[in-house]
């Protein structure tokens, strides 16, 4: 089961602009996620013949992140989400970066027939979390790849710090997330006959995972909550400005922002 409506991310949707997609090159504190990030994926897909692949990404829905796939490693690449208005404005980011690919607009559970086994790559950004039962959307997930297939699983923290502080400043939104730890993702994917390749923690801080999504905007509420919200992620701009000038700190399951899951999708 679901534990957030179609309805909650069309009203999402409705009211983001249209992010700029994902440039890794750019210098200063503000893209350092960006830039690692990229040094994640260039080291997740090394070896492999990334032009020749097709890439599928579930959850699409006003991503950054499709053309940064198609320019950086040359991913032939897909989307899918079940919003209407997050694919139109996925098509726009696309047409934006001036980078051709195809947006499904279905139920990842209720696919059609002719996109099965059809990937080489599936990815998520946030979407695994939000299911009760994990193992089954992951299962979903896996019907998309091909044997061998990489999967790609990405999910906030929300068992460490990013998680109590999210639901201290916006509890409706900590509640549409189920509490994983890296060895739950990782137990979720081999259940689903994956070989996982990696599960682990991501980044060693990043407040900016946190948001403020339903509270009405430029209410007091709003005010000082998103002052409490500048203030955690300068405390996280002066963790990067550190990590670039000594190295960075290590991951961990209380600070880090993110889990990070690589499987490879096993013959049947």
């Amino acid at each position: 089961m679901e534990k957030v409506s179609k309805k909650y991310w069309d009203d999402s949707w409705a009211t983001n602009k249209i992010p700029n997609f994902v440039v890794p090159y750019q210098p200063g504190l503000k893209n350092y996620p960006k830039r690692y990030w990229h040094q994640y994926f260039c080291d997740v897909f090394s070896g492999m013949e990334t032009g020749k692949m097709k890439l599928l990404e579930i959850g699409c829905a006003n991503s950054v992140w499709l053309p940064y796939f198609a320019k950086e490693f040359g991913f032939k690449i897909f989307g899918l989400d079940y919003s209407e208005i997050g694919c139109q404005q996925e098509k726009q980011i696309l047409s934006e970066a001036g980078v051709e690919g195809e947006i499904i607009c279905v139920d990842f559970f209720s696919p059609p027939e002719a996109i099965l086994e059809e990937f080489d790559v599936v990815i998520s950004f946030g979407v695994a979390e939000h299911f009760e039962d994990t193992t089954a959307c992951v299962q979903a997930f896996s019907k998309f790849l091909k044997p061998n297939g990489i999967m790609i699983t990405i999910i906030p923290n929300m068992v460490g710090l990013i998680g109590w502080i999210q639901k201290l400043i916006n509890r409706p939104v900590f509640d549409i997330h189920v509490l994983l730890d890296s060895q739950d993702l990782a137990e979720s994917h081999k259940l689903s006959s994956f070989q996982v390749r990696d599960c682990s923690y991501f980044m060693s801080t990043h407040f900016g995972v946190c948001n403020l999504n339903g509270i009405p905007t430029k209410s007091i509420e709003w005010f000082i909550k998103k002052v409490i919200l500048l203030f955690l992620i300068s405390f996280s701009v002066i963790i990067w400005y550190f990590e670039i000038k000594i190295g960075r700190l290590s991951p961990n399951k209380i600070t880090s922002p993110y889990i990070c899951c690589v499987a490879l999708k096993l013959e049947s």
